[in-house]
């Protein structure tokens, strides 16, 4: 029996365990009072949570790899940009540094309502994320609609990566968008109905020959601030172009419409309204931080940032 599958075999089985990675995204909750997590199973030191290797056709990123080293890892730099790239746009040095890429992918959605402090959520009824009945962002919503701010998922689904994770005792694999989906549903629901499951590595098929891609991130600053939208682009080879954006809803979100023009004659201008308009039907905005919904709209077309990559050789 594995190290990850004994850990998840010997977590506390009274509560859903939280597995704890770098702990980067978890600590804050739960120095905000935000989360209430009692059982907690921390990873550092599990080596088999690690590495960074290519094999039969794969490449697999452990999930305890830390986004300090994926960033700079010459494997990825070479066949992965878009995940070096989303890794070293994540957050600042020093996160980067602690953070590992499964922690990423299986942070908490985030809201304004919801990223406070007790004593300033006394002020309001509890939303869905605090077991409570509302969003208080869309009031007439049935289901919490914070947003999932990762860069890293939005690079690694636009390469349509497998997750292998270990669910009650049993080893699983699927599709990187589908646990997503999984996490930021239950993530939704209360704060201590996460999913309790332990990621164990990440499996990307290699790129083909002349396969181009990369990821782009804006911000309101260069470092430590999530995305106000992020996206991926993968073109050239033998696959269909494939095109993800991120922190616009739940989840990433896959703009099949807009991937279809990236091998084709439409122009870049073309192709940037396309994907606007595309996300003017996918996307889900909120109130944020920094930025209200409809300024969050005129975001839609900095997928012009990666056309580039359809003329490159």
């Amino acid at each position: 029996m594995s190290m990850p599958v004994k850990i998840a075999a010997q977590a506390p089985q009274t509560q859903r365990p939280t597995y704890v990675g770098g702990g980067t995204d978890l600590m804050p909750l739960l120095k905000n009072h935000v989360r209430d997590d009692e059982e907690l199973v921390f990873l550092d030191g599990v080596e088999e949570l690690n590495g960074i290797w290519e094999e039969a056709g794969w490449i697999t990123i452990g999930a305890g790899e830390r986004l300090y080293d994926i960033a700079n890892a010459p494997l990825l730099r070479e066949k992965l940009p878009a995940v070096a790239q989303a890794a070293g746009a994540t957050a600042s040095p020093q996160i980067r540094n602690i953070a590992t890429i499964g922690g990423n992918i299986m942070q908490d959605r985030r809201c304004i309502y919801f990223n406070q402090s007790r004593y300033w959520r006394k002020g309001l009824p509890l939303c869905f994320k605090t077991g409570g009945a509302v969003c208080h962002q869309i009031p007439n919503s049935p289901v919490c609609r914070a947003i999932y701010y990762s860069d890293v998922a939005t690079a690694l689904a636009v390469y349509e990566a497998q997750a292998e994770y270990i669910e009650a005792g049993v080893k699983k694999r699927g599709p990187i968008l589908e646990l997503v989906k999984r996490h930021s549903q239950a993530n939704g629901l209360a704060c201590g109905e996460h999913l309790p499951i332990l990621v164990t590595s990440f499996r990307v098929p290699a790129p083909a020959a002349g396969e181009r891609s990369g990821f782009y991130k804006y911000a309101m600053r260069a470092t430590i601030d999530f995305p106000l939208i992020n996206f991926a682009l993968r073109c050239g080879g033998d696959r269909e172009a494939k095109l993800v954006a991120g922190a616009v809803a739940p989840w990433p979100v896959e703009l099949p419409e807009t991937a279809k023009l990236l091998n084709g004659p439409a122009t870049d201008d073309e192709i940037a309204a396309a994907c606007a308009a595309e996300l003017q039907r996918l996307a889900m905005p909120i109130k944020e931080a920094c930025i209200p919904p409809t300024l969050k709209r005129s975001l839609y077309q900095y997928v012009s940032c990666l056309l580039h990559l359809r003329r490159e050789v």
